[in-house]
């Protein structure tokens, strides 16, 4: 008993030393100073075991008492400093548990980074300007016929459909021609490449559309092109094409052109042509050729395809535009029709002017069809524009009026929108 005193009070005397310590090293150094116990003075064991020795033969005659008082004081001390400990490890716990809660919500009410929809000045799917420019000796930049890279880029992003055609005198060697107009195209989108880029996918397009340039899209209008070897038109899609029409107005390898009237659908080529295209993603564009090689084509078709240049039959009656039951199969087959200014196939006189324009729109919403229509202007590929229209500058004045006929929508959803959706379709496909 005497030697459990003696060593409970060297325990004690050593905590109050190690206290102290601890206390003085938190403290400002002038007041370490004053509170610091200095080695030489500090208490030694020994000789507190010898002086407690001593001390406990002159109380023998209350060890009992004194010992019980001792073990509750250090059992109550050792639990109150636990009791402390958990309560202050649950509150830092706790603590943590808030501060994790608070983060997660911040997280949470951040809404996610939203990317900016591109905003296209309009989509136009036909224009015949590389084969008018080079019949002018003048370049795509600046020029007098209706459509420059200059005017357009006066739309911000626009995307506009550039056509490779051959003339007659051209057939003979369509191959190499179409190869020359290509030629010539990609020099011209060089010389300018800070304002137009080539687009060979819907990403290219939007990706134009968010960096402020113009999206050039290729295509090749009747597929005198390939002089019926299917090869050609893989090199053509290397070559950037993406978009082609079987055939003009004439007669060729792959089917009959609407000139040529019902003299029959597609030839076997024609039905090679389709497979294959589809299987590269070069979108089918079924203007120009006849009813039957339509039909055909809309048969054999799994995919969205487009009438890129193309008007109302019961508007303005012409083999060039589509009657209802072929808007409808378009409809059906999630595809699109550009709306054409050409005016022979805009009015009866041929002598056309907006409300013309209207009045096809007008058809097209009538047969639930207007979601499936956009422009293809085929810009350069006449000589007179309609009354009050000069040139590509002028679909401002068309946007304007589709506004005021039908709707802001309306308007947005002609000059772009469907266009956007339909190669969506398409390119999801």
């Amino acid at each position: 008993m005497k030697r459990f005193i003696s060593i409970f009070l060297v325990i004690i005397l050593a905590a109050a030393s190690t206290t102290t310590c601890i206390i003085a090293e938190n403290e400002p150094p002038e007041l370490k100073q004053s509170i610091r116990i200095d080695d030489d003075t500090a208490p030694d064991a020994a000789m507190i075991m010898q002086e407690s020795e001593s001390n406990a033969n002159t109380v023998t005659g209350a060890p009992a008492q004194i010992s019980d008082d001792l073990a509750t004081a250090a059992t109550e001390a050792a639990a109150n400093e636990q009791d402390d400990l958990a309560t202050t490890a649950t509150e830092a716990e706790a603590q943590a548990e808030d501060d994790l809660e608070m983060l997660e919500n911040e997280t949470q009410t951040q809404p996610p980074e939203e990317i900016a929809p591109p905003m296209f000045g309009f989509i136009d799917a036909h224009a015949d300007t590389i084969t008018r420019a080079l019949l002018r000796n003048q370049g795509l930049f600046r020029n007098n016929i209706h459509v420059d890279f200059e005017r357009l880029f006066q739309f911000g992003a626009p995307v506009q459909v550039f056509v490779l055609w051959c003339a007659d005198g051209y057939v003979a060697d369509a191959f190499n021609y179409t190869n020359s107009l290509i030629d010539f195209f990609e020099s011209e989108v060089a010389k300018h490449s800070d304002i137009i880029e080539i687009a060979l996918t819907l990403e290219d397009m939007e990706r134009n559309a968010r960096n402020n340039k113009i999206s050039a899209v290729l295509s090749i209008e009747g597929g005198e092109a390939l002089m019926g070897d299917i090869k050609n038109l893989d090199h053509f899609y290397d070559r950037g094409v993406r978009i082609m029409s079987l055939t003009w107005n004439r007669e060729n390898e792959l089917g009959y052109g609407q000139a040529t009237g019902d003299r029959g659908g597609l030839k076997p080529f024609g039905i090679e042509c389709l497979k294959r295209m589809e299987e590269l993603g070069i979108i089918l564009d079924v203007s120009h050729i006849n009813e039957a090689g339509f039909w055909d084509a809309h048969r054999l078709s799994s995919r969205p395809y487009m009438a890129s240049h193309s008007n109302s039959y019961s508007v303005r009656p012409h083999d060039r535009n589509l009657t209802d039951n072929q808007i409808k199969a378009i409809v059906d087959s999630r595809g699109i029709v550009g709306l054409a200014l050409y005016p022979l196939i805009l009015s009866q006189n041929s002598i056309a002017n907006t409300s013309d324009i209207m009045a096809h729109i007008k058809h097209f919403m009538d047969l639930g069809a207007v979601g499936h229509l956009g422009l293809g202007c085929d810009l350069d590929g006449f000589a007179t524009m309609p009354e009050g229209l000069k040139d590509v500058t002028s679909l401002r004045i068309i946007a304007k009026g589709i506004a005021e006929s039908f709707g802001e929508d309306a308007s947005k959803n002609i000059m772009s929108g469907n266009f956007h959706s339909f190669l969506k379709r398409y390119f999801d496909d």
